[in-house]
């Protein structure tokens, strides 16, 4: 349970996946700032300057998250990012975290995942 409301930025291309994370993330008190592409999450960044974590599906359409990340850590200081994904048929799970790691995830949460885990990851990433 967050004690103060936490702006979350959420990128995720699939609006059923999207919905049930955003009820997740709300219960426990957050704010989420929905986007489905990298190009909708640049506007909220435009908009917004309060956000305290992102939480980024890994593969968005035919691209993936990296460019975002980067401009994240660019634009955003220290903003911690956790990667969520179910994989791609094109790349395996291990070489998607990989690459997430090394854009500087602090965590990377594999689809389909329990409420339990997101937040837990959630609230690491805030510590």
């Amino acid at each position: 349970m967050m004690t103060v409301p936490t702006q979350i930025l959420l990128v995720e291309d699939d609006p059923a996946v999207r919905s049930l994370i955003v009820k997740f993330l709300t219960q426990g008190g957050a704010d989420v700032h929905e986007a489905d592409s990298p190009d909708q999450a640049r506007k909220v960044l435009a908009e917004r300057t309060d956000i305290d974590l992102a939480i980024l599906d890994f593969w968005l359409g035919n691209d993936n998250a990296v460019g975002l990340m980067d401009d994240l850590h660019s634009d955003l200081k220290g903003i911690p990012i956790i990667i969520i994904s179910g994989g791609n048929p094109a790349t395996d799970l291990e070489t998607t975290q990989a690459i997430a790691d090394i854009s500087g995830a602090v965590a990377f949460v594999q689809k389909p995942f329990l409420r339990a885990e997101l937040l837990s990851a959630v609230a690491a990433a805030l510590r």
